[in-house]
């Protein structure tokens, strides 16, 4: 039987006081300590609003990151041993053990985005993001979504993904999302990569695009990251409902928007995250 789930992948929106703290700190009118003070606050609040919703997996935002692959990028090009990244970049302490998800930036992206564009995905995902999940794995990481967003700048081309998530060899289960864009031409040969899950932004894709009988989990991107407009919980449902028609026997469906909330404002994103939540009651029935 199929099970519907619901969370938030990605880089969530931050509060007006945050952004005023981020940049104050630019220009040096606040301390670091002030923006991390802030930062807890916002957290805080995220998982609240989580809590609300009745997300089934939590993230703490990744407040601190501003964008998918900054963390990163500008360390893939060296010759160091990778350190896995910890607090405050993922926030441990505060999020409870199994039932909380990782968004990293897939290794096809962080090879195009890191220093110089010159690294090779394969490479990346045993030198940086195989350590970086296998730290997850060690505390507490339930599952990692890996955000695909390089893909749509070379349409259809795919190479070195397979070789990359192969390399991974990964302790815990991985989705691929592929955030922003039409998938449906490429859904094809993603569907046999190595990971448990792909991500589907269905405000740019066709349902009918999908492979038939759909053999993975699909996190199905309901709810649009890039327009405050707010979605009726029962369209999304709807479609949740369309979708499961397609799946095989073991597929689930698991709920998300199509892509980071960070550009949203603040209450737009919150309303987004409940409206989400009230979809997925409805898909199992509550």
């Amino acid at each position: 039987m199929t099970q519907v789930k619901a969370y938030v992948p990605g880089v969530y929106a931050h509060s007006e006081e945050l952004a005023q703290a981020t940049r104050d700190l630019d220009g040096a009118r606040t301390t670091p300590e002030a923006v991390r003070a802030q930062e807890a606050e916002d957290v805080e609040s995220f998982l609240g609003t989580q809590r609300e919703a009745g997300m089934d997996y939590f993230s703490d935002g990744l407040l601190s990151w501003g964008g998918i692959s900054r963390p990163f990028a500008a360390s893939t090009g060296g010759s160091e041993p990778w350190e896995p990244l910890g607090e405050p970049f993922f926030r441990t302490s505060e999020l409870p053990r199994g039932r909380w998800f990782a968004t990293l930036p897939s290794p096809r992206t962080l090879a195009e985005l890191s220093t110089g564009g010159g690294a090779q995905p394969r490479v990346v995902a045993e030198g940086v993001i195989g350590p970086q999940i296998a730290w997850l794995a060690e505390n507490g990481c339930a599952f990692v979504v890996l955000q695909e967003t390089a893909l749509f700048s070379r349409e259809g081309e795919l190479s070195g993904l397979e070789e990359a998530f192969e390399a991974l060899d990964s302790p815990l289960p991985l989705a691929l999302q592929l955030p922003f864009g039409d998938s449906g031409k490429l859904l094809g040969q993603l569907v046999d990569l190595p990971v448990e899950a792909i991500g589907v932004d269905f405000h740019a894709t066709d349902p009918e695009s999908l492979p038939r009988p759909f053999p993975k989990t699909l996190l199905a991107g309901v709810s649009d990251a890039r327009s405050s407009r707010l979605e009726e919980p029962r369209q999304m449902a709807d479609l949740g409902r369309r979708l499961m028609e397609e799946f095989e026997e073991a597929a689930d469906l698991h709920l998300v928007p199509n892509g980071d909330l960070r550009s949203l404002p603040r209450e737009v994103a919150r309303e987004k995250v409940l409206r989400l939540g009230a979809a997925a009651r409805m898909l199992r029935g509550g």
